[in-house]
C-alpha cells in the first residue's frame, strides 16, 4: 500500500515537472515587466516625474494579468487604474470597483520614492 502511494506521488511530481506545475512567470511581463513591456516602462517614467507617491503592482483580475497603478499618498483618496498586458486601461464600472477582487497575489513591481 505504501509503495502504491509512493508511486502515485512520484508520478504526480513527474507530471508537475513536465507541465510546470510550480509557479512560472509566464504572466504578462515575465520576470522583469518594467523592462519587458515598453508601455509599462514609459508609464513608470511618467509617474517618476510626478511629485507624488505612486506604485505599480501586478495581479490577476477576471482571468487576465493586470497592472494596478495607484496613488500611495496618505492624504489622497483615489481609485487605482487597471491596465491589461497591452497597456490599455480597463474601464470598470463603479460597482466593479466596489467589488474588485484579484485572484492571486498582488506583486509590487515599482514604487516611487
Amino acid at each position: 500500500m505504501k509503495l502504491k502511494l509512493l508511486f502515485k506521488a512520484a508520478l504526480l511530481s513527474g507530471v508537475c515537472l513536465l507541465f510546470s506545475c510550480e509557479k512560472s512567470n509566464s504572466s504578462c511581463g515575465g520576470n522583469d515587466p518594467m523592462n519587458d513591456l515598453p508601455w509599462l516602462e514609459q508609464e513608470i517614467g511618467r509617474l517618476s516625474s510626478l511629485n507624488q507617491c505612486y506604485n505599480v503592482s501586478r495581479s490577476t483580475y477576471e482571468k487576465q494579468t493586470v497592472f494596478i497603478v495607484s496613488n500611495c499618498e496618505p492624504n489622497i483618496n483615489s481609485v487605482p487604474l487597471l491596465y491589461n498586458c497591452d497597456g490599455n486601461v480597463l474601464n470598470l464600472s463603479a460597482a466593479n470597483y466596489q467589488n474588485l477582487k484579484f485572484t492571486g497575489s498582488i506583486e509590487l513591481i515599482w514604487k516611487s520614492n
